[in-house]
């Protein structure tokens, strides 16, 4: 047997426009500061010297390209006809 605990926090409330007077005062910035799981990575891969800083940084600007690239090919691709409004979404086994 084992067990697995995972901790996970939210940085945006339950639903659009949520105040979220349920947070402690400063408690989002502490969040935001201190437990955003790509900070920490970031902290942890170059503290034992996985990775460095820059090479981090260039991986993050290959990314930005790739999701650049998508982003303008679907709105360059044609919308899609009536018969894909029902592509895939009965299966028949």
């Amino acid at each position: 047997p084992s067990l697995l605990e995972c901790k996970m926090v939210r940085f945006y409330g339950h639903f659009e426009g949520d105040a979220q007077t349920y947070r402690a005062k400063g408690e989002l910035e502490d969040i935001r500061a201190n437990r955003d799981c790509l900070r920490v990575f970031a902290a942890a891969v170059t503290g034992a010297k996985v990775v460095t800083q820059t090479e981090l940084q260039a991986i993050d600007h290959e990314v930005l390209g790739l999701i650049e690239r998508a982003v303008t090919e679907a709105k360059a691709a044609p919308l899609p006809g009536p018969a894909d409004l029902i592509t895939d979404v009965y299966v028949r086994y």
